[in-house]
């Protein structure tokens, strides 16, 4: 199958309906030089809708991922870890789990798991080093890693060097592949007949719910909640050996730990209300002429009254949010004190990037903050000149509700 094939990325079925096509977009990582123009950037279709079958959504209209490859060796991407210490105490708990255990994390992301389970005892653990995927590209990510991962040779190579692990760790992998199912299969390789494949992913259930659209990424394949995980576990064969839900304002995370009968039965998948998700992504999609339409009005009511307005963060909910909203004509620019991303432009709406400290001069009174709650708090306790002038903070984001 390759990186643009449009066949459900769980159970395979070709039948998947698009309900919200966002048009032609660059990759949410192609920063461009300050001499660069928008306009020639390289743009593809992005589109959202959900498997007719087994009721995974997922991107219709998919980027290559030659496409998506990052240009930059400095763009990392930190997923919140602040649910790890409870995670950990939790997975040395596990059947046949001991302190002679071998653990494997699958990319850098799942170090930090490594490290805290070390902490309590399970010191027999390391993650896959970068060199070992082999990759002929410069720079590479999570896109190219998880199409790696699905080579019978690679696999085997990963297992002769480190071992079969007892838990294998995959930290926000499985959304970004194309076929979820085979890499899940590929993956069975590296781990012992009684051992667990413990995988982190984003629940999309929230960011459908309360509209958060800049959340849709080209980079994120899948956008699984907890029932269509569940059908993920029956796709592959596995039993879902233990859950955990760790609940955040805008997207919450769910924890996994899939085991592999050593005498798999024949499985199908089970029957699957289309109502829940279907309704979900047609309010999705219904909820995004809204957002333009209100966000505008509230933007140029800023512009009105003489308020420059600036996006603090310049990452890929930056970028979504100012090219789905199409807000780039009344936005002055984007705030980011990474110092490889100032004086670059963002993609596709081409706005500067500026750091914290210029915005007195450039006359911001208002930011919209793309930050992650935890990030928001700490930049707020930097700029506390800048509140006491009068500037404002507003979130680009709305919080939902926890699932019930």
């Amino acid at each position: 199958m390759n990186a643009t094939s449009t066949a459900c990325t769980v159970c395979h079925d070709s039948n998947l309906k698009t309900v919200i096509d966002f048009g032609l977009h660059p990759p949410a990582n192609r920063f461009m030089p300050a001499d660069f123009s928008e306009h020639e950037q390289s743009k593809h279709p992005l589109a959202l809708g959900y498997c007719e079958q087994c009721g995974t959504a997922q991107l219709t209209k998919r980027m290559p991922i030659e496409m998506m490859r990052p240009r930059y060796p400095w763009l990392l991407y930190n997923e919140p870890e602040s649910h790890l210490d409870q995670i950990a105490e939790q997975l040395v708990t596990l059947p046949r789990i001991n302190s002679a255990s071998r653990i494997l994390g699958v990319t850098y992301k799942d170090q930090s798991t490594v490290d805290r389970l070390a902490k309590l005892g399970l010191s027999n653990g390391v993650c896959i080093a970068d060199t070992d995927f082999n990759s002929s590209a410069d720079f590479f990510g999570l896109e190219t890693i998880q199409h790696l991962l699905r080579e019978p040779a690679l696999i085997q190579n990963i297992k002769a060097k480190y071992g079969a692990a007892d838990i294998l760790l995959m930290r926000h992998v499985i959304e970004h592949s194309e076929d979820a199912a085979a890499l899940i299969h590929a993956l069975r390789e590296l781990i012992t007949d009684d051992g667990y494949l413990v995988m982190e992913l984003p629940d999309s259930e929230k960011i459908l719910k309360s509209g958060n659209h800049a959340f849709i990424w080209e980079e994120h394949i899948s956008y699984f909640t907890e029932q269509t995980l569940g059908v993920l576990a029956q796709a592959t064969g596995a039993e879902l050996a233990w859950f955990q839900r760790c609940s955040y304002p805008y997207e919450d995370s769910l924890l996994a730990a899939f085991r592999f009968p050593s005498l798999p039965v024949e499985r199908t998948l089970p029957e699957f209300e289309l109502f829940d998700t279907s309704t979900l992504l047609d309010e999705f999609k219904y909820g995004l002429v809204h957002a333009k339409d209100l966000w505008r009005k509230k933007l140029v009511e800023h512009q009105a009254n003489g308020e420059r307005v600036a996006v603090f963060g310049a990452g890929h909910l930056a970028a979504k949010f100012i090219n789905f909203l199409d807000l780039a004509d009344v936005i002055h620019c984007v705030i980011d004190d990474n110092p490889n991303k100032v004086g670059m432009k963002m993609p596709g709406s081409g706005l500067p990037i500026m750091q914290s400290k210029d915005m007195a001069h450039e006359k911001i009174k208002v930011c919209i903050s793309t930050l992650s709650p935890e990030s928001d708090a700490k930049v707020r306790l930097n700029l506390e000149s800048y509140f006491v002038d009068g500037g404002q903070f507003i979130p680009a984001f709305k919080v939902a509700e926890d699932p019930s």
